[in-house]
């Protein structure tokens, strides 16, 4: 292509495009006729993806949830669970313990529980926990409760795997509460210290037959001290735990256990028909990553008061008030304008008449005695008159009024 182009001797035309991200090019040759050649571009944009929370998948025109969410991009948690699990003498029991990961670093972003990084550990933790504390009896999951950067010297990390020394800043301490269900019996007591027991050696044997995993992120690798238990397993006052390790990561805290017949039913807000349900008047419930949330119907139509939907203004009904109200007021207004302008005219055509007959001079009166009368309308001139009294009837009496002063308007 390079040699054919440099060959040409005559004016040669090209066209550059600027590409960016996610757009492909095409090039597409055109025989030389002439002593020109000519390239052309074609520039085809590509679609964006759809992006699918919680492990959702995208099938080219909609998300495929798991069974556990929904919504377009399945960014919603089921609002309530159905378990197999009995609520006649059952009861929930948790212990604490705190073990170091030293294969995974720690960041600020783990101290956040809605992050993306703290999601992912906490999935994979509960994942590989499971697979040590799963073959004890009555073991239903494990809560973190805390994570911090495992603790470490100047020098480097005292936490020690075998003969490795860890980098500073190298490893987690997941503090973390094992939940377990049993029957309530007497001998509760010295069932809860058995199991913590078979959990401390459990830790210990895994940690022991793990060998090289520091840089094995599939699994939790882990170091265990002598004495790991933070608290001692105690029985819980309610079984919200149970439902709290059957929800999704992320949407833990917004379950509760509601006992109300032979099998235990995790609810939220969000279920309908119970004592906590939450009521979105205008709206239906979805159980968000940030909680049970209202969202209202037909948000393009009305304008909603409160978190709840409860009240509702129309848009368009909105809209019209505001189109009658000003119709109405530009109309008063005209209509006192017309009714002023009208009387401003009345008063300057009643002057007008009153001031013209001043100006007619149509006939000539004249006197031999010559009276004098000054006409104000035609801008004080003097004129004279002579009255003729030829038909004025002399004997009959006038009466006179007697005059008066009146002060000049």
């Amino acid at each position: 292509m390079t040699s054919t182009l440099s060959s040409i001797t005559s004016s040669e035309t090209s066209t550059a495009s600027s590409t960016t991200p996610g757009t492909s090019i095409g090039l597409t040759s055109t025989p030389v006729t002439s002593s020109t050649a000519s390239i052309t571009l074609s520039v085809t944009s590509a679609l964006p993806a759809v992006v699918c929370q919680n492990g959702g998948t995208y099938d080219g025109i909609k998300c495929i949830c798991h069974s556990d969410f929904y919504g377009p991009a399945c960014e919603y948690s089921s609002d309530s669970i159905t378990t197999d699990i009995s609520t006649e003498g059952t009861i929930v029991a948790n212990v604490e313990l705190v073990v170091t990961v030293t294969n995974f670093n720690y960041t600020e972003e783990l101290q956040d529980p809605r992050s993306e990084a703290y999601e992912s550990f906490a999935k994979h933790f509960r994942q590989e926990m499971a697979k040590i504390y799963g073959s004890v009896p009555g073991y239903e999951g494990v809560k973190i409760l805390s994570i911090r950067p495992a603790t470490s010297s100047r020098g480097g990390a005292r936490v020690r795997r075998a003969s490795v020394t860890l980098p500073m800043g190298t490893g987690l301490e997941v503090e973390h509460e094992v939940i377990f269900s049993t029957v309530a019996s007497p001998d509760l007591s010295e069932e809860f210290q058995n199991k913590t027991q078979e959990l401390v050696a459990k830790l210990q044997e895994t940690a022991s037959n793990q060998g090289d995993c520091e840089h094995d992120t599939s699994v939790i690798c882990l170091v265990v001290s002598n004495s790991p238990v933070v608290k001692n397993m105690t029985e819980s006052s309610s079984l919200d735990a149970l439902c709290q390790q059957l929800a999704p990561v992320g949407y833990q805290d917004y379950y509760y256990a509601l006992p109300t017949s032979s099998t235990l039913r995790c609810v939220t807000n969000c279920t309908a028909n119970t004592p906590i349900t939450l009521d979105c008047y205008h709206g239906q419930c979805h159980v968000t990553r940030a909680g049970p949330q209202c969202f209202c119907w037909d948000e393009s139509l009305y304008w909603y008061t409160g978190s709840q939907c409860s009240g509702r203004i129309s848009k368009v009904a909105t809209g019209l008030g505001v189109v009658i109200a000003v119709l109405l007021i530009a109309c008063i207004v005209f209509v006192v304008l017309l009714a002023k302008r009208r009387k401003h005219r009345r008063r300057n055509a009643a002057s007008t008449a009153g001031d013209s007959w001043y100006e007619e001079d149509g006939c000539t009166w004249t006197s031999p005695d010559g009276f004098l009368f000054i006409n104000n309308g035609t801008g004080g001139s003097v004129r004279s008159f002579t009255p003729s009294l030829d038909l004025v009837n002399t004997d009959i009496p006038m009466q006179i009024a007697r005059p008066s002063l009146r002060p000049p308007p």
